[in-house]
This record gives C-alpha cells, sequence and structure tokens, in this order.
C-alpha cells in the first residue's frame, strides 16, 4: 500500500500536480504581500503629503506673524495690550453688574457656589497660561 502511494507520488504526473497546488498557493502569499507593500506604500505616501501640507502651512503662519514695517510693528504692539485692557474691562462690568443683579455669592445655595468656585479656579488658570503663552510666543526670537 505505502509502495503504490510513493510511486505515484514520485511520478511526475502527481509532481506536477504538487508542484502547481504549492506555486499556486505561493502566489497567493505573493500577491498578499504585494498587496500589503503597496498599501505601505500608498499610507506612506499619504503621510508625506499630509507632513508636506503642514509644513506648508506652519511656513504660511509663520510668514503671515512677520511684521515688513517699523509702523506696524508699533500698531501690532499697542493694540494687543488694548484689547487686553477693553477684555478685563468688559469682565469688570458683568462681574459687577451680575453681582448687584442676583445679591453676591451670599443669596447662591453652598453646592452652586463650590461649583461655581471650582470652575472660576479652573477657567482663570486656564486663561492665565493662554495669555502667558501668547504674550511670550509672540515676541520675536533674537539673533545673536
Amino acid at each position: 500500500m505505502f509502495d503504490a502511494l510513493a510511486t505515484v507520488l514520485a511520478s511526475s504526473g502527481a509532481g506536477s500536480i504538487i508542484g502547481g497546488i504549492f506555486g499556486l498557493l505561493g502566489r497567493k502569499e505573493e500577491r498578499k504581500a504585494r498587496e500589503i507593500d503597496n498599501q505601505f506604500k500608498l499610507e506612506s505616501m499619504r503621510l508625506g503629503g499630509d507632513i508636506a501640507l503642514e509644513t506648508v502651512d506652519a511656513e504660511s503662519f509663520k510668514e503671515s506673524q512677520k511684521t515688513v514695517s517699523k509702523i506696524g510693528g508699533a500698531i501690532k504692539s499697542a493694540v494687543r495690550p488694548l484689547i487686553t485692557g477693553v477684555l478685563l474691562w468688559q469682565v469688570y462690568i458683568i462681574l459687577t453688574s451680575l453681582e448687584a443683579i442676583t445679591g453676591g455669592l451670599e443669596s447662591l445655595p453652598v453646592a452652586v457656589t463650590i461649583e461655581l468656585y471650582r470652575d472660576i479656579v479652573l477657567n482663570i488658570i486656564s486663561l492665565t497660561a493662554t495669555a502667558v503663552n501668547w504674550w511670550f510666543a509672540s515676541r520675536g526670537v533674537s539673533k545673536k
């Protein structure tokens, strides 16, 4: 029985069939590998394009922030503190108006007062960090 099976498997016809089957399996695996490689190359090209676009956007933003004239720079430097002052004044007006209308924090329940206090503190910290970062980020870089 084993001799007959060995004879059949050793014959050129069986070898061709087995070779063909393994050849098909090999081509199938090669096709999968090519698809994966092509997908990788496509994603790499997309990522490269996205990075290039982000770089161009960053460079454009950097160029748009440059002040060409000294007068423009002076106006820009003067307007920022003015806007900040106006915003602070508006916050003060709103706060004092709300205090007068509602009767202050004493008129609120303790739970609401604690939640309001927490929210205000978190907002002040966030806004302070934003303002400090904005002021220092808007400074020019000195080259020595």
